[in-house]
Formats: structure tokens, sequence, C-alpha cells
């Protein structure tokens, strides 16, 4: 068990690692499209029809990218005051109960976010660029999957901590 919850932290932390690369390109591109659009507006006197569908593409991808690595490390919001006044056994209850409300939003993420991407995608194009509205509604799902694995990823036990602990306890 040990070794496949090592396993796991492990799969998870490389999947962090890219997750939050895709995310910090996204946030750079969605500013240069934005600089571009102040730039074109004060220089033109008109900015280009692109750059709001552009932007929101760019931004939901980089929110529902970076949704799953904030909720691994404890970022979103929570009840801290209540966890920390409660002892240890009520603290595991209280976070396998979180983990569990957490399970049943990427559930409905993923589930109605995919029906809903496939719906909106067969029938609607953006506007200016003529792009299925799927991949705009397609990081819904995404993000729910993400959201899971790292969740999920939080709640377990990393044994490599453990391992860190019992190392540098003798120095």
């Amino acid at each position: 068990m040990k070794k496949l919850l090592i396993g796991y932290q492990t799969a998870v932390d490389g999947l962090e690692k890219a997750c939050m690369a895709v995310a910090i390109v996204l946030t750079g591109l969605l500013f240069l499209v934005s600089a571009y659009e102040i730039i074109a507006n004060q220089v033109v006197g008109n900015s280009p029809v692109w750059v709001e569908e552009v932007s929101n593409l760019f931004f939901a991808w980089a929110v529902f990218i970076g949704a799953g690595v904030i909720a691994r490390h404890g970022g979103h919001i929570g009840v801290e005051l209540l966890y920390e006044m409660v002892g240890p056994s009520l603290q595991s209850a209280l976070k396998a109960g979180y983990t569990l409300l957490t399970l049943v939003v990427v559930f409905v993420m993923v589930y109605f976010g995919w029906k809903m991407a496939l719906f909106v995608g067969k029938y609607q194009t953006s506007l200016y660029l003529d792009i299925s509205l799927f991949y705009y509604y397609l990081s819904v799902p995404v993000g729910g999957v993400l959201l899971g694995l790292f969740s999920v990823a939080a709640a377990l036990p990393d044994p490599r901590e453990q391992a860190d602990l019992t190392q540098t306890a003798g120095v």
C-alpha cells in the first residue's frame, strides 16, 4: 500500500508541475492578448474583435487547470477555525467529509460539463473566430478531473513526508 501511495503522490506531483506550467503559459498569453488589445485601442482607436474570445478561452482553461492545484495545497475557502478547534480524530472525519463533498462537485463538473461541452460544441461556434465552443466548455470537465485527482492526493497520506521526518529526526 505504501508503494501505491508513493506512486500516486509522485504521479500527481508531475501532473501538478505540468498543470502549473500550462496555467502560467495561459496566464502569460492572456496578459499579452490583453496588452495587445489596449495598445491597439490606444493607437488605432479600435480594438480587435477576436481578443475577447481568445481571452475567455485562455482564462477559462487557466482557472480550471489551476483550481485543482490549489485544492491540493488547501488554497480554497475552508473553515480553518473549526478544523483547528477539534481533536485529531474529528479532524480526520472533517477531512474525509470535505473530500467526499469535493468528489460530488467533481462528479457534477465532469458529468454535466462533458454533456454541456458536447451539446454546445455540436451547435455553436465562437462569433468571430468560428471555433467550436466545445473547446471553451471542455475546460470544465478537464478541470473537474484534475480537481478530483488533486483532492484525493491531498486527502491521502504522503509516506514520503513521513520518511523525510524520520531521516531528519536524528540530526
